[in-house]
């Protein structure tokens, strides 16, 4: 490196740190861009939204997978017993649950389930380059299911507020779930396809428990979340109209939980090299919510550097020097 890029570099770098107090991305920073190109920030996703005859339908039935291997009885009856621990140290009681109870459990449900998804397309991801051979279409459809547990996520710490205590056991939960899942899916992907679809079913059983007490006059959560908005992350994630209640909201994660569930179940009893068989529904979606992006308003480019994940306006902390 010569002197004169030494220089430049440095003088990058310390008006990045000088930027909010701390160092921050070229996106998030006055400086231009170091390729002349315009930062523009955009995030359309593209996921399925299910229609009301859907979800009617995926909320009618809740199929259980009975398990028939040694193995997956091992599994499911451990699942049976974390969710038993799971619901006495979350205080969930399925006739009437607490409010508070149940942003608990999602928040803790939602952080572990974003880990599968990541895990077993980064495994297939690096064996498909180390053995140099193809995939078959699994990845993008793991990925896309990574994705979606994450905006679950999202969408409820935007609808809650998170305490602190929350916060660190989801932070140790993901070292306890990634350390077990991990060498399980290297192991035996079969079988960690199989505990997923097993804690799917557990995460169907529960939100469907959650949208029937929402729409009983006198629980606990109708009172509660009658009146609750729709975060606008959400909105704009399922594509849902102003007037979407918090109970459609509900109705659209139960019905991604179906879908994860039944993937993993199929996943389970396919080979290696089986082809996926769910990659034309991506190729719908996809074409779906290109409409949809394409003719709402600012969705073309948006400029992000000074919003947050929420679309709003910054708040920046005052530099050093300056009064509050």
């Amino acid at each position: 490196m010569t002197a004169a890029r030494t220089t430049a570099a440095r003088a990058l770098t310390r008006n990045a740190s000088n930027y909010e107090g701390t160092a921050t991305h070229f996106k998030n920073t006055p400086n231009a861009h170091p390729l002349g190109v315009k930062k523009e920030w955009m995030n359309p996703t593209i996921n399925h939204v299910w229609s009301d005859d859907e979800i009617n339908q995926g909320l009618a039935t809740q199929p259980r997978h009975e398990p028939q291997l040694m193995s997956e009885k091992v599994i499911s009856g451990g699942i049976q017993g974390a969710y038993w621990a799971f619901n006495k140290a979350t205080g969930y009681v399925a006739a009437d649950p607490t409010p508070n109870s149940i942003v608990t459990r999602l928040l803790f449900l939602e952080s572990i389930a974003g880990v599968p998804g990541m895990v077993a397309a980064q495994h297939r991801h690096f064996a498909s380059l180390r053995t140099m051979s193809r995939d078959y279409g699994w990845i993008h459809t793991l990925l896309e299911e990574a994705e979606n547990e994450r905006m679950h996520l999202l969408t409820f710490i935007d609808a809650f507020e998170v305490k602190g205590w929350q916060r660190g056991v989801v932070y140790l939960m993901q070292f306890g779930w990634a350390g077990f899942f991990i060498p399980l899916y290297v192991l035996s992907p079969r079988l960690a396809h199989r505990s997923v679809g097993y804690i799917e079913e557990m995460a169907v059983y529960t939100y469907c428990n959650i949208i029937s007490l929402m729409e009983t006059p006198g629980t606990k959560l109708n009172v509660a979340w009658q009146d609750k908005p729709v975060p606008d992350i959400a909105k704009s994630y399922w594509r849902m109209d102003d007037n979407a209640t918090f109970t459609d909201m509900m109705k659209q994660i139960c019905l991604d939980e179906t879908n994860h569930r039944d993937v993993n179940h199929t996943f389970a009893e396919m080979a290696w090299t089986d082809p996926n068989p769910h990659t034309s529904k991506h190729l719908d979606d996809a074409v779906e919510a290109t409409a949809w992006w394409r003719q709402k308003e600012g969705a073309a480019a948006v400029e992000g550097k000074d919003l947050d994940y929420h679309m709003r306006q910054k708040v920046h902390p005052p530099q050093q020097g300056q009064r509050a």
